[in-house]
């Protein structure tokens, strides 16, 4: 019983700590492409202010992942965690996505 959630929470957890990382690439793609075109600079701020907090979720993956390696006690807090990270994570993309290629107003 406690390889299988184990096994789980280290499923979630990986897949949460991809999210967040993506999450974090997407917005230095932005930025980067953003700072060389002209009149786009709105957007690469934007997208440097969103960083942090990309940071902090690819942190708390890393804890969660971290967290796996324990017995089912920690194994269920890392399921909690991770699956949090990874839906906060998705949602900050979709919502990055919208926000960034939106046209300025």
């Amino acid at each position: 019983m406690g390889t299988v959630i184990d096994l789980i929470a280290t499923i979630v957890t990986v897949l949460s700590l991809l999210a967040a990382v993506g999450y974090g690439g997407y917005l230095l793609m932005i930025s980067s492409v953003a700072s060389k075109r002209p009149g786009a600079s709105h957007l690469a701020t934007d997208a440097r202010k969103r960083l942090p907090a990309a940071g902090g979720l690819a942190l708390g993956a890393l804890v969660a992942l971290l967290l796996t390696g324990g017995g089912i006690p920690l194994d269920v807090i890392a399921l909690l965690v991770g699956g949090g990270v990874g839906l906060v994570a998705t949602n900050q993309l979709q919502g990055a996505r919208k926000r960034l290629a939106a046209p300025p107003r």
